[in-house]
């Protein structure tokens, strides 16, 4: 065991429902990192895939639909699995596991691809997941992971230094009609390609995230700012 707490629960637990139905819908999920992440991914035709931090299913129903062999997804968060459930019936093989921590259930070799939109941020010591994803994936295996910019990350926690892993808090008032204050780890460029390339992976790819062309009519201030200012990154990395 770690003796790092998961920091998220309490607000994700609280936002799940509202997260759910509206995501999809918010310029920075649905219209950013929602088809960054899935553009990078390209086809799962045929793939054995482990969803990390699944949240509410939005990206393990998209691999199904594109032909995953098989999916297994798991989130830290009771309330988001089953809304999950809801989503994907028995399509996934669905199990609450805290990122933090190894994942006895999972075999070695077991998955093809691993990914991870929007969860790493939440975990301050990347080496027990980076760890776990390079034991559960095949000799030739492939992690694609989306992270907060840290550019676009500084600005917005505004750390007392750019250097490091600093733990930090936002209030979220998008999603509910009260704000949710959710905890987070601000992490410099080093401190997330280095744990990476430690964990015995290669990169491949690094892919700043833009928004796409149909937000620039829905709400031309958040297209704009989205094309200036980065929100997040794609990180395309495999093993061997």
């Amino acid at each position: 065991m770690t003796n790092n707490p998961p920091i998220a629960l309490e607000a994700y637990e609280a936002l799940a429902e509202a997260y759910a139905a509206k995501a999809e819908t918010k310029a920075e999920n649905g219209y950013n990192e929602h088809p960054a992440i899935r553009s990078v991914l390209g086809s799962a035709q045929g793939l054995r895939v482990l969803d990390a931090g699944c949240g509410p299913g939005f990206l393990s129903r998209d691999l199904l639909e594109g032909g995953a062999a098989s999916v297994s997804a798991f989130d830290l968060s009771p309330a988001m699995l089953r809304i999950a459930s809801e989503r994907l019936g028995d399509r996934a093989n669905l199990f609450v596991a805290d990122m933090g921590e190894p994942l006895p259930m999972l075999d070695d070799e077991g998955f093809d691809l691993v990914v991870a939109s929007l969860a790493l941020d939440y975990v301050r010591d990347w080496s027990i997941p980076l760890a776990e994803f390079r034991r559960v994936l095949t000799a030739r295996g492939r992690l694609v992971i989306s992270v907060q910019h840290p550019m676009g990350s500084y600005q917005w926690f505004k750390p007392e230094t750019a250097f490091g892993v600093h733990y930090c808090e936002a209030s979220w008032r998008g999603f509910t009609s009260e704000p949710v204050i959710v905890p987070d780890y601000y992490r410099s460029f080093e401190e997330i390609i280095n744990p990476i390339l430690a964990a015995g992976f290669s990169l491949q790819g690094l892919h700043e995230t833009r928004p796409i062309e149909a937000l620039k009519a829905k709400n031309p201030r958040k297209y704009a700012q989205g094309m200036t200012h980065p929100t997040f990154m794609v990180i395309d990395a495999r093993l061997g």
